[in-house]
């Protein structure tokens, strides 16, 4: 626990004053109520009751005040950090939904598009992490470097228009990708 600061220290003697002179007060109105009911109260007995009330009270607050405020520190693996839904999360959730419905017409699906291109930019993004710590100087262009790091990537990656997928072909894709 840590000790109390200088300023509660200085206003302590009025704190109790105060305190004792809220237990007489109340401790009077409880006993001209109870004298005005007819309940013929013990004024020593009233006072020791209320006396241990307010004793309680005045110590829980006493203590509150001197608790240590809890320091959350060290790894945050495995807390819940956001309470809510993440809405980016269900915003790729209705992408990969809509990437893997096949169009009649022929036309290039918009979500699988979007698919495609957001796992391109990770991919590119590790490769280039994974070159600069192996030193290199200058590195290809993106195509370039996607189609020497994995073909079967290479072929979902860079396909024009982007190829609808079922969910299992976009976990052997992510995977890929974060074999990277």
């Amino acid at each position: 626990m840590t000790s109390p600061s200088p300023t509660v220290d200085a206003d302590r003697p009025q704190n109790w004053v105060r305190r004792i002179s809220a237990l007489v007060i109340c401790w009077l109105i409880a006993w001209v109520f109870t004298a005005w009911l007819h309940m013929h109260p013990q004024p020593v007995g009233l006072l020791a009751a209320l006396g241990t009330v307010f004793a309680l009270c005045w110590w829980a607050g006493d203590r509150r005040n001197d608790w240590d405020p809890t320091n959350w520190t060290g790894d945050p693996i495995g807390r819940r950090l956001r309470t809510g839904a993440d809405s980016r999360i269900s915003y790729l959730r209705r992408l990969i939904d809509d990437a893997a419905v096949h169009k009649g017409d022929g036309d290039s699906n918009a979500s699988a598009a979007s698919v495609q291109g957001i796992l391109r930019d990770i991919a590119v993004e590790r490769l280039k992490l994974r070159a600069a710590e192996s030193g290199a100087a200058q590195l290809p262009d993106d195509d370039t470097l996607i189609t020497r790091s994995d073909p079967r990537l290479a072929d979902y990656l860079l396909a024009d228009p982007a190829p609808p997928t079922a969910h299992q072909t976009l976990t052997d894709i992510i995977n890929r990708i974060e074999a990277l």
